[in-house]
């Protein structure tokens, strides 16, 4: 009789725990359909507020049933209960403050854009921030669940006796961690690293893809993922491409020959980006950058939203101006040119002579300098006649 009553009070609890976690689930849902902006609330507290009622109303029926007469296991199920609710409810706890973030970054997605700086920064702080907040609420929650226990009650009180050295202990081996917590705060909150970022890092290129306390999750474009502790951006110098914007620039390079129609490979180039859905409307250009050597080099610069675009770009138009200078200029491709020397060199004794009427003119001139007094040099000159040619001036009018 005794086991059939604390059954039937039991299943009065759960039935009774569901009732009410039914009924705020319906008041959410009505809520959401009159603001569609808090979906996420439903989504995220859903599950966590019917795990914590359903379990605390089938433990109330128990306790209820087992009042008097108490049985000998009454204080280990009410203990136990205890616990139980207590991590039901920081899971709760971690649903509210998940809600919370995801509704500041959905406002801050409607008003801002997914595309702009301040979107990534909130989006950034809000992850820590989210993260600290959450890992504070489960130490507590499961320091309040040992506690309950009396030999760790006793224990507590023994170590907060000696908390200075253990303080002195525990900060020596977690300094590593506590460092790289403090560095993925630094992060956050100085905006220097934000989710969604472009950066180099030790030579390697990839999109910011997390910001956790402790390390930040990098993705390249051949989708590999580095891990990477958060002090490692606090103490080494790194590149971010998209601190101040966030539309990327790459360039394609190009030698080709000085016959290259410049102009009208120019609006090639533009036909090409308009016509891609890659391109993010914002910066299309090609200079001839280099013209000193055998080919001409030219730079194509295109501009993306994201990372992965930008490299599909670039390889897009890199592969449409090769198609199209091999269609339409072909006499375009490099080439190396070699061609004899036909001028001869001019005789020893003529070389002399122009050495020797340099020299000859020079100390004149240094002559007439120092003394103040004007000689006669060059009288050919002054009589109106031709100065001698020199060297180079006679094979070139041969």
């Amino acid at each position: 009789m005794e086991l059939l009553t604390l059954v039937v009070y039991a299943v009065a609890g759960f039935l009774a725990g569901t009732a009410l976690s039914i009924t705020i689930s319906v008041v959410m849902s009505f809520i959401v359909r009159r603001r569609k902006g808090l979906a996420f609330v439903s989504r995220r507290l859903k599950v966590p507020q019917r795990l914590l009622f359903t379990l605390a109303g089938t433990g109330l029926g128990v306790a209820i049933a087992t009042a008097d007469p108490e049985p000998t296991w009454r204080p280990l199920f009410m203990q136990g209960l205890l616990i139980v609710i207590i991590l039901a409810g920081a899971y709760l706890g971690t649903g509210v403050i998940k809600a919370v973030e995801d509704g500041i970054v959905a406002g801050a997605r409607e008003e801002e854009g997914t595309d702009t700086s301040r979107f990534r920064r909130v989006r950034t702080q809000m992850q820590v921030v989210a993260r600290v907040l959450i890992a504070v609420l489960w130490t507590i929650a499961l320091g309040w669940a040992l506690f309950t226990f009396p030999a760790l009650r006793t224990l507590g009180a023994s170590l907060f006796a000696s908390a200075g050295l253990l303080s002195i202990v525990a900060g020596l081996a977690a300094q590593s961690t506590l460092s790289n917590v403090f560095a993925g705060m630094q992060l956050a909150f100085s905006d220097a690293l934000r989710v969604g970022d472009l950066v180099v890092f030790d030579g390697e290129m990839g999109t910011v893809e997390e910001i956790t306390l402790t390390y930040v999750v990098v993705g390249t474009w051949d989708q590999r993922r580095w891990i990477v502790p958060s002090t490692s951006f606090t103490t080494q110098a790194f590149e971010n491409w998209t601190r101040g914007q966030a539309h990327l620039y790459g360039t394609v390079e190009f030698d080709l020959d000085w016959l290259v129609p410049v102009e009208a490979m120019r609006v090639e180039l533009h036909h090409i980006v308009e016509a891609s859905p890659l391109w993010d409307r914002k910066t299309v250009s090609l200079q001839v950058t280099d013209a000193t050597g055998g080919p001409v080099r030219l730079y194509a610069v295109v501009s993306a939203a994201s990372s992965g675009d930008l490299w599909d770009l670039r390889c897009h138009v890199r592969e449409q101006l090769i198609s199209w200078v091999q269609r339409h200029a072909i006499y375009a491709l490099p080439r190396t040119r070699l061609e004899p020397e036909t001028t001869p060199a001019p005789p020893i004794e003529e070389r002399d002579e122009f050495v020797g009427q340099m020299v000859t003119e020079y100390e004149a001139e240094k002559a007439q300098a120092e003394s103040g007094i004007e000689t006669a040099v060059m009288p050919a000159v002054r009589q109106g006649e031709a100065p001698p040619r020199p060297w180079f001036q006679a094979l070139r009018d041969r």
